[in-house]
Order: C-alpha cells, then structure tokens, then sequence
C-alpha cells in the first residue's frame, strides 16, 4: 500500500474514534433528514402552482400506498379521487404517483381539450413497453409512440373499413350459430357468461385474425381458448408487478417480464409462419377477408416485417378476446336484470328482415344496451404524456403541465358521474337517445377512447358483441339462477373491470 493510503486510513481512524454517541445521533438524523427531503420535496409541486391537491399524499408514497400494499388498484385510485367530496368542483387535481406529479382531470373541456383540441401535446398514452424486453407489445397500436404510431394507424385503418366488416360479417355471423348449438346443450344450467363469451370471443378472433377454426365449442382445451386465458390470467394475476411495470416502465428491463407467456407467444409464431407458407405455396385456396392475409399483404409490400405480422396478429387477438367478451357479459348480465329491455331488444332484432352488416348496426336499441354498457362498465382509465410544456386552461384557473408529464382522464369515473348520468347504477339504453346525448358534454362518453387515439378496432369489437347478443336474444331467454348476484362487485386491484366471483345466469329455450 502506498503511504497515502496508510495516511488516510490513519485519520479516517482518527475521526471515528473521537465521535461520540451524540455525534453519531446527529449523524442519523442528518440522514434521515436528507432521505425525508429527498422523499417529500416533490410533494408540494401541484400547491405551488395553485393546483387543488388530493390529501393524503405520503412522501415517497404519494398517493399510492394502498396500490402498495394491494388494497387498491391505480385506477380505484383515481376513480375514488374524482367521486371524493373534497374534489367537487375541481377541474383538475393534483395527484402523486409516488414522486411523481400527475393531473387528473375532471372538467369535460379540459378533457376534450387534452384528447382532441391540442392533441398535438399529448398524442403519446404514458405507458411504455422496451422493444428489446416485449418487441410484440411494443408495437401494439395502443403502446406505440409519436410518427409510429401514426404510421401504424394510417396501414391498419383500411383492416377495420366499414367494407371490410362487411367482408368478415359472414365469419362473425357463422360463430354466433355454433355459439347456439353449444348453448342449447346447456340449457338450464349455472353458466358463467365470462367462460362463453370467452369461447366466442376466441373462435371469432380464430377466424377472422387468422383464417383458422379455433374449435372452442368442441374442445375446451383447445389452444386458441386456453393460450387466450393464460395471457390475461397472467396479467390479472399479478397485480403488484403491472403497477409496477405501469409506474416505472424502465423497471421492466430488470423484470424482462413480457405481457405474452413464453409459450403463447410460440405457440401464434408457428401458427402464423405456418399459415404464411401455405397461402404462399397455394394462394388460390386462401381466402383474402382475414386479418392474417391483409397483414402478409403488406408484408409482400415490403412494409412489414415478419415481427410486424406477428405483433398486429397478437394485438387483434388479445384486444378482440378479453375486453369484447367482458364488454358482452355486463351487457347479458343487465339485459337480465331488465328483462323488460331484454325482450323490448329481441322484438327489434326478430323484426329485422336480413341479418347483416347493416341491419345490425342500424339497429338503434342494439347500439344504446352496447352504448350503455360501454358506460356503465368502462373498460380503462386514460394517461396521456405531454409532448412539450404546455399550460391548461378552465374557469379561469391555469394548470401548467411540463414535458413528460402525464395527465389522467379516470374514464370511468366520468361516465358513472351523478351529475352528468343521474342515478348512474342505473341500467338505462335510453341516456342514449339522440335527444338525451344532446344534453350532454360530447366528451361525457368514451367508451372507445375519443379523438385520434380512438380504438381502430372499434367496429370490429362492436360488429361482434352485437352480433352475440343478436343470436342469443334470438334464440334464448335469460333468466337469474341461484348464483346471480343483485349487485356485482368488481375487483379493486385489477385495471379491468373484473367480477368477483363471476357473472352467473341461465339460458333458457325461447
């Protein structure tokens, strides 16, 4: 060693020898008073700038300590927020992720003003997923960021065209009847609608993604079914590790967790570069109104890659499986409790002359029981990054965002909001009659986002739940059973709007 070294070791002995316990106290609390500092100075940013603050933030913490110790989800978080007493009249309100600042929103032209208006500022949603660590989520229309996503969006547009619905209306329609036949082997029994939504779901997404027969009325272990199940059973059973991945997204390249398992995501790569050669070795025996070929189309075109076909594929399926079939369930669930809609639903369809692309959605109790469920039940709450600093203007009140800031439209919240949906638990199509939206803010309903960042697939989810509830309120009458719940109770960790304990009902024969 050298003498340096020797001679500084010497006087670090030194210093230490001669603290006393006071000395060493005092060091403590210095520590501790710079941890306390570094945890809480964020914590008065939205009160210095005159923003109404949420109580309860923790340093550190935030607001977010019940999501911690699993007691509530971030978007419980946020709903509660806006329906709290001490947010009425509130435009905006300030909210701490942990450290981080966030606006949540609840004036309408806030809203429309974030999601339309200045779109410019906040096209990105806030949540990022690592191209390295899940290259398939990554490029998911709704992930995607900036010119890439616009880019995306203006390829797939003409995938989900009015023409091309009605192209794939054939596919839908021929689901609903096998739906039918497996129903009627279950007559009179205790059926929990989220399993046969699901089955559904998954064979309509089998044939119009990929051109394939899922077979999902036939085997329930069949894999279009089952690897559907692993991918959201995975999400929403990890709660804590998507809040965590959703707060701190650079976290998941530590994590490396992806959204797809392992094998679900081998399992559609085979299947699709198998379904890729064989419409290549015999094209004249393909048919062209799927998902999978308008995607090898542009593959052809050199405008995507193999990962690119992959990725939209899995997209279509994990977009077009779960939320549907949720959406589908909560409206079966209320169109039984209110059989006197129920039946008022089945007489329009039974007087609708052709079953097709048009009459379905043309079909004005149709579209207010699928509206009023899309409200009643939405599906997310929105974050919206701004893209430069930019100040928001209401009632006189200024509310500066910076650069990377992220601002919450909590969705849900609004459209269950007493003062703009009275008595909101409520099940009632017709808020949504044209004289009734009238009264409202446009922004009042979301039920597919709003604004350029509007779902694309927003016909397609729409064209197959109504093609579902068509076919059962044709042939069925729903009825409670023994395990019919009066009131559903939603499970508050989870960022879907999940039943505990299931939706339960039974099929009757017309």
């Amino acid at each position: 060693r050298s003498v340096y070294s020797s001679f500084v070791e010497r006087e670090v002995s030194t210093v230490v020898a001669m603290l006393t316990m006071v000395d060493w106290l005092l060091v403590a609390v210095g520590l501790l008073a710079a941890c306390y500092w570094y945890l809480s100075w964020n914590m008065s940013y939205w009160r210095a700038r005159g923003v109404y603050t949420l109580p309860g933030a923790l340093p550190g913490v935030g607001h977010m300590l019940d999501a911690l110790l699993l007691r509530r989800g971030v978007q419980t978080i946020c709903i509660q927020a806006y329906h709290n007493i001490e947010t009425k009249g509130q435009p905006a309100v300030g909210l701490y992720l942990f450290r981080q600042p966030v606006l949540m929103l609840k004036d309408p032209d806030l809203i429309q003003t974030v999601l339309i208006k200045e779109f410019s500022s906040f096209h990105d949603n806030a949540l990022q997923v690592d191209d390295e660590v899940d290259p398939y989520v990554s490029r998911n229309p709704f992930i995607t960021r900036g010119q890439r996503w616009k880019t995306l969006r203006q390829k797939l547009s003409p995938a989900f065209s009015p023409a091309r619905m009605k192209v794939i209306f054939p596919l839908i329609q021929a689901v609903g009847q096998e739906f039918n036949k497996y129903m009627r082997k279950h007559l009179n029994e205790n059926i929990n609608l989220n399993h046969v939504t699901g089955l559904f779901t998954s064979e309509v997404v089998a044939k119009c993604a990929f051109g394939l027969d899922g077979n999902a009325f036939n085997d329930l272990d069949t894999p279009f079914y089952q690897h559907g199940r692993k991918i959201w059973d995975g999400t929403l059973n990890s709660p804590f590790e998507s809040f965590l991945i959703f707060l701190i997204p650079s976290i998941n390249k530590i994590l490396k967790r992806s959204f797809f398992p392992k094998e679900t995501a081998e399992f559609f790569e085979d299947v699709i570069k198998q379904a890729i050669e064989y419409r290549q070795k015999a094209p004249d025996k393909v048919a062209d109104n799927d998902f999978l070929q308008f995607l090898i189309n542009l593959h052809n075109k050199n405008e995507f890659g193999l990962i690119d076909v992959v990725a939209q594929c899995l997209t279509f399926f994990t977009d077009g499986f779960e939320t549907s079939s949720l959406t589908a369930s909560f409206a079966l669930y209320e169109l039984t409790m209110n059989p006197d809609i129920q039946e008022s639903l089945r007489q329009e369809v039974l007087a609708t002359e052709s079953f097709n692309y048009e009459s379905i959605t043309s079909l004005p109790l149709l579209d207010r029981v699928l509206q009023e469920t899309l409200r009643k039940y939405g599906v997310f709450t929105m974050t919206k990054e701004c893209s430069k600093d930019f100040t928001l203007q209401a009632d006189g009140r200024s509310f500066p965002i910076k650069k990377g800031q992220h601002v919450v439209v909590p969705v849900n919240a609004i459209q269950n909001d007493p003062n703009i949906y009275p008595n909101p638990d409520k099940f009632d199509p017709d808020r949504f009659l044209p004289e009734n939206i009238k009264t409202r803010h446009p922004i009042s309903f979301m039920g597919f986002s709003a604004g350029p960042r509007t779902c694309i697939g927003n016909k397609f989810a729409a064209c197959q739940i109504k093609v579902l509830l068509a076919n059962i309120l044709t042939n069925f009458k729903l009825v409670k059973c023994n395990k019919t719940a009066e009131k559903l109770k939603l499970n508050p960790l989870l960022p879907l709007p999940v039943v505990e304990g299931g939706i339960w009902l039974q099929f009757q024969e017309l």
